[in-house]
């Protein structure tokens, strides 16, 4: 009885000791990928051709901002009509507004997703090449790691090796 008891105490230890890989860094692709030079042209460029776009959505908001306004100081002196067209004036500007805005998002989302197309398959490459010659048996994205020790970001040296390769 005392010999089962302790084989099954001894198996129970070997299989709760984790497996453990032996060289392993961490990094964030994504982050790598939009620290690239060709990604912060790609979003500055993107930052100009929108440009009158944000100014309209600013402007929208201060309009908004200013309908909001002459309604406090003014709605409880206003008329019921006045009051009805300065909500008017404000729900059109709030749908204008969104509109804009939603449009503007959906821009830079795409060029996010272009610059992402455009660059993964070279960081898979880049990074296959770093995790060889640094003798790495795991690389882990950092967003899904709770601690680490930062000398095991690999982050940087993907974007230095990403903005080497044309």
């Amino acid at each position: 009885m005392r010999l089962t008891t302790l084989l099954a105490g001894v198996m129970c230890a070997a299989l709760a000791v984790p497996v453990f890989a032996g060289n392993i860094a961490v990094a964030d692709s994504q982050a790598a990928i939009m620290g690239t030079e060709v990604a912060k042209a790609s979003f500055e460029k993107l930052a100009n051709e929108l440009k009158p776009q944000r100014d309209k959505i600013e402007a929208l908001r201060k309009d908004i901002s200013d309908l909001e306004e002459k309604f406090k100081k003014n709605g409880a002196v206003m008329s019921a009509k006045d009051r009805t067209e300065l909500q008017k004036q404000a729900e059109a500007k709030i749908t204008a507004y969104k509109s804009q805005a939603d449009a503007y998002q959906q821009r830079a989302e795409e060029v996010k997703q272009e610059v992402l197309n455009k660059l993964l398959p070279k960081a898979e490459v880049v990074i296959e090449d770093i995790r060889k010659a640094g003798g790495y048996d795991v690389i882990i994205d950092k967003r899904n790691v709770i601690l680490y020790n930062k000398d095991i970001d690999i982050t940087k040296k993907i974007i230095d090796k990403l903005n080497a390769t044309k």
